[in-house]
């Protein structure tokens, strides 16, 4: 188990002749995957790399493992500088988007493969001649009864690692089947059991389980994790879906077009984003931003609403006075009320019961304003109250839940000082 360091990595591919890339900037040759990646991932950490596609985040994965060349930067593994070692020598196992298993062995041989290579690189000692009449023996018993089958020392390590690992992963049954002749959950597993057999440094997950249906995704979600806890090792996971990172991941490196735009804990990304981007890319249905102006010292107007401010907003807000800003709030902030002026009157368009939740879409506006065909925005209300096509609700905000961003950089602001029930922000 160790920490990996990633250091002002680069990735640079050439256009291919014919696409047409237009280069980042006059001169460039080259179209820029990952610029300026800086991530320390801690000694057993679960990492979670998400984004949307295209952003980067599987070229950082295979990086790591030496799948890909550097363009320029570091990469440590403990005290390990890998940036010149092959993929076999760098003690790094990954898991593949489509699993990657050997059709024609079966499941014990696909977990031993690796393992059989491994171990013997590092305590097999016998002269190679003899290695050789070793291999051959033990292939050609394989299949004979127990008793009769030839296994050397280094074979019964195997055995016994595929059988502690088949027993880990509950797939004890399965180890003389072929892979097509698994589903697709197993097939996850042994390949899972293939990355673990090996015992490495570091684990890496390329969207391991984007071919598995809703209900089987969301078991082996959880049984990723567990192993995880109870293995230890170091594991740096991929995908493109929030939920898997939001529950799995002890911190999530939130990425687009090949920069890190924040890494923190799931819950601090939720409540705290760095940018809009983060706050849109985290959460389901995504953050509503609605333009607004502020008046110091703490109104905000709309043409459809006005309100003020809780008074830890007045310093963070005071360069604005007079601007327009980004208001950030999330569908579950929002609260069906009376008709007011601080609040915010739409029209429902659009219903999705869930059971357990309802979800609105509405557009902001009364029916007889001239500007009803506006914004639209994202609520969730409660389930047992009904709401019908076309009903006029007005919606008030939860104070203490709101978001500014600022509208060049896109940047949040955050309060230099909160009430009891926001968290302290660390400006350094």
């Amino acid at each position: 188990m160790a920490q990996v360091v990633l250091e002002n990595v680069y990735k640079s591919f050439p256009p291919r002749k014919g696409e047409g890339v237009k280069p980042e900037r006059e001169g460039a040759d080259s179209v820029n995957v990952l610029r300026r990646i800086n991530l320390t991932i801690a000694d057993g950490e679960f990492m979670v790399l998400v984004g949307p596609s295209g952003c980067g985040k599987s070229t950082m994965l295979r990086l790591i493992a030496g799948l890909e060349v550097m363009t320029g930067g570091n990469i440590w593994v403990g005290d390990r500088l890998l940036n010149d070692l092959p993929p076999k020598a760098r003690d790094i196992a990954m898991v593949f988007q489509n699993y990657a298993l050997y059709p024609h062995m079966t499941v014990y041989d696909n977990i031993a493969f690796g393992l059989r290579r491994r171990v013997g690189q590092k305590e097999v000692l016998s002269p190679k001649l003899q290695m050789w009449a070793e291999n051959f023996l033990v292939e050609s018993t394989r299949k004979l009864p127990k008793g009769l089958r030839y296994l050397t020392d280094r074979e019964r390590a195997v055995d016994q690692q595929v059988r502690n690992v088949a027993q880990l992963l509950q797939i004890e049954t399965l180890l003389n089947r072929l892979p097509k002749q698994l589903s697709g959950g197993q097939r996850q597993r042994v390949a899972l059991g293939r990355a673990i057999a090996r015992n490495p440094e570091v684990f890496l997950m390329d969207e391991p389980l984007s071919n598995l249906d809703a209900k089987l995704r969301a078991e082996t979600r959880s049984q990723i994790v567990k192993l995880q806890r109870q293995l230890g090792t170091t594991t740096i996971y991929v995908t493109h879906d929030q939920t898997e990172a939001m529950t799995m991941g002890d911190r999530i490196a939130i990425m687009s077009a090949g920069q890190i735009q924040q890494v923190a804990p799931p819950l601090e990304l939720y409540n705290r984003p760095a940018n809009r981007f983060v706050a849109e890319f985290i959460g389901s249905p995504p953050m509503n931003f609605i333009p607004v102006e502020f008046h110091a010292p703490l109104l905000i107007t709309n043409s459809h609403f006005r309100f003020t401010l809780p008074d830890y907003w007045g310093s963070a807000l005071q360069k604005y006075d007079g601007q327009t800003l980004i208001l950030g709030i999330r569908p579950e902030h929002f609260l069906i009320s009376a008709p007011a002026t601080k609040n915010l009157p739409v029209q429902v368009d659009l219903v999705e019961n869930l059971g357990n939740d309802t979800f609105i879409s509405a557009r902001i506006g009364e029916p007889e304003s001239s500007n009803h065909h506006g914004q639209t925005v994202q609520v969730r209300v409660p389930p047992d109250r009904l709401v019908r096509l076309g009903e006029q609700l007005w919606l008030s905000v939860i104070p203490d839940k709101l978001h500014f961003f600022d509208p060049d950089t896109e940047v949040a602001i955050f309060p230099k000082s909160t009430s009891p029930s926001l968290p302290m922000i660390d400006r350094n």
